[in-house]
C-alpha cells in the first residue's frame, strides 16, 4: 500500500481501540507507539502481555505491508524482558530480517522512553500478492490506482 501508515491509522479498529499510533513506515521497517493506560493493565497493575504483543504485532504488520504487496502474519513469538507500567510510553520498532518470493521475516523490539528493552518479537509474513490484484478482487480499483 502506498500509504500503509494512513491505512492502518484509519482502518485498524483494534489498533485505534488500543490507542496505538503509527509513527513511521518505510520499506521493511515501521515504528509504532502506545502509552500504557488503565485498559492495558493486568491484575498486577502491569502492562498486560496481550497489550505488548498487540503493539509489536502492529509494527510487524506495518513493516510487512510496507512494500507493493499484501502480507499477512503466519507465525509470531514474543519474549517479555521487563515489565511496563501505567503511563509508560512504549515504542515498537520493526525491521525486516529476510524476504523472498512468498515469505518475509521481521524482528521487533519494544522499548520504553528510556530505551530499555521491554520485549522482543519475531514474526513471519506470507505475501498474498500485489496490492493491485487485491484491490481488483475487492472491487476497489479506481483510475487513480492504476500504475
Amino acid at each position: 500500500m502506498k500509504d500503509i501508515k494512513e491505512f492502518i491509522s484509519y482502518n485498524d479498529i483494534f489498533a485505534i481501540h488500543c490507542g496505538i499510533s503509527v509513527l513511521e513506515v518505510s520499506p521493511g521497517t515501521a515504528t509504532v507507539k502506545m502509552t500504557v493506560q488503565d485498559k492495558h493493565l493486568n491484575g498486577l497493575k502491569l502492562a498486560h502481555g496481550g497489550a505488548l504483543f498487540t503493539l509489536a504485532d502492529l509494527a510487524f504488520a506495518a513493516a510487512a505491508n510496507s512494500r507493493d504487496y499484501v502480507a499477512v502474519g503466519i507465525n509470531a513469538t514474543i519474549s517479555y524482558i521487563r515489565p511496563a507500567g501505567m503511563g509508560d510510553i512504549l515504542y515498537a520498532r520493526a525491521r525486516e530480517i529476510f524476504s523472498n518470493r512468498t515469505l518475509s521475516g521481521y524482528s521487533v523490539n519494544v522499548e520504553n522512553e528510556a530505551g530499555e528493552l521491554i520485549a522482543t518479537f519475531q514474526g513471519t509474513a506470507y505475501k498474498k500478492g500485489s496490492i493491485q490484484t487485491h484491490k481488483r478482487k475487492a472491487g476497489h480499483v479506481h483510475s487513480s490506482d492504476s500504475p
